[in-house]
């Protein structure tokens, strides 16, 4: 099966493709971010898919307005190269959780399933939303997609983070994620999916956590205490960033 990551490059596409690399079902196509600029490239990509992972997406930006545009834009362009080419591979398409939240990164995302959702049935074509909790895992970029990776970031870096809402947060591990979406490939039909977290910590205990990594790793040369696949999941991240 030959598989398309758009964003490829970024935190969550490039754990994916690595992952689906080493499998010998799975055949990936090479996909770059310049491709939505060149619509002969975007339509030959989509053209050799039998799955399309559509990560691609701008989180943050100074003005509201072009988050919201870009990511509705990128949607709309894969449906019309899709279109273009009278193909429908098997799109499934990273959404989050803060879709139902007053956001204007939530409602692009929202906005985004619904259109694939309407062209998968339009299209007799598969297509699954994934309503994906925050992530968190090696060299994801700090200041930007979770706070875990900004937190580990400033503490190896003699910074003390700020804690602003201490909410319990349900997380996912970014292997985990990959695995999840990996297993979806082969179910058809038109679906919304809740991806299950692997866990929840308040970001306090997160902080603490990571306070007591920088003391007894960084400070003392010693291996921390590590009570079960999350605390791994959660040092293997913070010293990432080392």
């Amino acid at each position: 099966m030959k598989v398309g990551i758009t964003g490829q490059t970024g935190f969550i596409g490039a754990h994916l493709y690595n992952l689906i690399e080493l499998d010998s079902l799975f055949e990936p196509i090479v996909f770059e971010n310049n491709y939505f600029q060149d619509d002969v490239k975007l339509r030959e990509f989509v053209k050799q898919c039998d799955i399309i992972v559509h990560l691609a997406a701008v989180n943050r930006h100074r003005n509201p307005q072009v988050v919201y545009d870009t990511n509705i834009e990128l949607v709309e362009k894969l449906i019309c190269a899709m279109s273009s080419e009278g193909v429908s591979p098997h799109v499934l398409f990273s959404s989050s959780t803060q879709e139902s939240l007053d956001s204007v990164y939530g409602g692009s995302k929202r906005v985004g399933r619904e259109l694939f959702e309407s062209w998968a049935e339009e299209n007799s074509a598969s297509f699954t939303g994934l309503i994906i909790p925050n992530v968190f895992g090696e060299f994801a970029r700090p200041n930007h997609n979770t706070f875990i990776a900004t937190f580990a970031h400033k503490l190896l870096h003699g910074e003390r983070p700020t804690v602003i809402v201490d909410n319990k947060v349900q997380l996912i591990y970014v292997g985990s994620l990959c695995r999840f979406i990996a297993s979806r490939f082969n179910i058809g039909g038109v679906n919304r999916v809740d991806v299950p977290y692997d866990f929840q910590k308040s970001v306090t205990e997160v902080l603490n956590l990571f306070e007591y990594f920088t003391e007894v790793y960084i400070k003392q040369g010693a291996t921390p205490e590590l009570n079960d696949i999350n605390e791994i999941n959660l040092f293997n991240t913070f010293r990432s960033y080392i």
